[in-house]
């Protein structure tokens, strides 16, 4: 048997939505985050989580446990949907399925977004509903990060802001805690990157919010 293979034959496998929404995700997370308010609205067997986005942000969502409603209230964004990926303009409403994850970019407009679940023992905990509702990322959701969660992601936004690695900044911290030296030429790159992107750049791009 013979097998002929042209020349746009490609035996890697496609990475599917949810794969590209979570490298995403990972590459945001090393940029400085967007101002993004979450208001929390309760009615009896209902919990609205709903987010002001600014405009020109670039944001991901968090993994959703069930199904739930989505009403776009106000603004432009482009966003992955059950249906593919869309432009959508509010005023309107859609319904979405369990284990979706969303990547989102937002125009010249903030953007009003709501999320609606049922919540049929009218929990208030926003920590319990949380766990509930999402599979929580490592660095939290939005503004229910604790500080040591903030602490981190600044970090590796400075980090990426130097060009620096964390095996980088290893070596030069350890010469602190023991007779280890560090080599000369990773404390002058060092030295470089720091100087030469703290002086030259001073406005940083928007990062990962929870959507």
């Amino acid at each position: 048997m013979e097998l002929a293979c042209g020349t746009e034959f490609n035996l890697t496998p496609a990475l599917s939505m949810l794969d590209k929404v979570v490298a995403l995700q990972s590459e945001l997370l090393k940029m400085p985050q967007a101002e993004i308010v979450t208001e929390h609205t309760f009615t009896p067997g209902v919990y609205e989580r709903k987010i002001i986005i600014p405009p020109w942000t670039v944001l991901t969502g968090a993994e959703h446990k069930s199904a739930y409603r989505v009403r776009l209230e106000k603004g432009t964004i482009a966003v992955n949907t059950d249906d593919g990926l869309k432009v959508l303009t509010g005023p309107c409403e859609f319904p979405a399925s369990a284990g979706m994850q969303r990547a989102g970019r937002v125009f010249d407009n903030e953007v009003v977004w709501v999320d609606v679940y049922d919540n049929p023992d009218n929990c208030a905990d926003i920590a319990v509903l949380e766990d509930r509702l999402y599979v929580v990322p490592e660095y939290g959701l939005g503004d229910s990060r604790t500080e040591l969660q903030k602490a981190q992601i600044a970090y590796r936004a400075f980090l990426y802001r130097l060009d620096l690695k964390d095996s980088e900044v290893d070596e030069v911290v350890s010469t602190s805690f023991g007779s280890k030296q560090i080599s000369e030429d990773v404390c002058v790159s060092v030295a470089r990157k720091m100087q030469v992107k703290c002086e030259g750049e001073l406005s940083w791009p928007v990062g990962q919010q929870q959507l």
